[in-house]
């Protein structure tokens, strides 16, 4: 397949960089999401690599050769769009071979493509049917077959899920990722579901304003995220204010409203100054209080199926979100314990 090189890649459409100074390494056959809020660029810096936009400057390069310059169609990509794009007066199998005739493909090759794609993705026997006569996940299948089916060097896909049920995107979800991996093919795919990013990828990219804030293996995104804005994008977050103590090569104390904490990593600070500390709300656990010392109370639960959303009160004024599962279930107004593994908080660095 083929390895995808972005080289200090930019595009500017009158105003603020919609893409700004953009290096990335994408490695053969992995399976890398653009992560952001809408208008992070994350679009854009897909269309560049489609060959729809042209960048200012910067290069894009497959295999060490320098595509930047050439038009979509010379880049041998595959892509699938939000909307699917299918021509609705062509039945499936004519969707899958159009990009084939278009390339002078032999009849003869593109019949075994076209029924090599459709068993792919799981469409045998829906060949004669016109999108309009399919399901919406049925349609997604089709999109990625036709990107498919030219034997691309790259896939890539603009949010793909957006258009479908949360039953069915869950689905899909694991359908693209499955077919990724049997098939191999280097991809590259943009979302603002950070569920999709996590579940999917073998690495995230997290986009704020046209430039990388982090890349890195899902774990590492979401357990280790290197500022307050990628923690607050990935999920949810207690965010702590806390005051540098002590620091070692390794460790770094800070002093947060529930007391001192060490924390298990590389000392971003000096001594003094102020920090954010991150804590995910499923890192906490709730116990019934047993006394009255170190209590806390819940002011809020609310029920979501595999998980019950609690906000308790820590202190006046001091309040921490906890996710924790429905066996054990505490109402409003209940007092009750925490118990916080050491290795879940996270040094973010100096506040504003």
């Amino acid at each position: 397949m083929t390895d995808v090189s972005l080289r200090s890649l930019t595009k500017t459409f009158g105003g603020p960089p919609a893409v700004d100074q953009v290096s990335l390494d994408i490695r053969d056959g992995e399976f890398v999401s653009l992560l952001g809020p809408s208008g992070c660029g994350k679009t854009t810096t897909l269309k560049l690599v489609a060959g729809f936009e042209l960048a200012d400057s910067g290069s894009i390069e497959f295999d060490g050769e320098d595509v930047s310059q050439l038009p979509a169609e010379k880049r041998d990509i595959g892509m699938v769009f939000q909307n699917y794009a299918l021509f609705p007066h062509l039945t499936v199998a004519q969707n899958l071979a159009f990009g084939l005739e278009m390339r002078n493909t032999p009849r003869a090759e593109i019949a075994r493509r076209v029924s090599q794609a459709m068993d792919t993705v799981q469409l045998v026997g829906l060949g004669e049917r016109y999108p309009r006569q399919l399901s919406g996940g049925q349609q997604q299948r089709v999109a990625l077959a036709r990107a498919l089916v030219i034997e691309p060097r790259i896939l890539l896909l603009d949010e793909p899920l957006a258009n479908l049920d949360a039953r069915l995107r869950d689905e899909m979800r694991d359908f693209i990722r499955e077919l990724q991996r049997r098939v191999g093919i280097t991809t590259i795919y943009v979302t603002h579901d950070q569920a999709e990013a996590l579940t999917m990828s073998d690495r995230v990219v997290v986009m704020f304003a046209g430039k990388v804030a982090q890349a890195g293996v899902p774990r590492d995104i979401y357990e280790r995220p290197v500022s307050r804005a990628v923690a607050e994008f990935v999920g949810r977050v207690n965010l702590l204010p806390a005051t540098v103590i002590e620091t070692t090569k390794d460790t770094c104390r800070v002093q947060i409203f529930l007391g001192q904490v060490v924390v298990h990593q590389a000392a971003l600070a000096t001594v003094g100054q102020s920090v954010d500390v991150a804590l995910r709300p499923e890192s906490i656990s709730l116990l019934a209080a047993t006394d009255s010392v170190g209590v806390a109370k819940v002011i809020s639960a609310s029920y979501g199926g595999g998980l019950i959303d609690y906000r308790v009160e820590v202190a006046p004024g001091q309040t921490l979100h906890v996710q924790a599962f429905p066996a054990t279930r505490f109402a409003v107004g209940d007092a009750v314990r925490l118990e916080i593994r050491p290795e879940s908080y996270w040094l973010l660095g100096k506040t504003a």
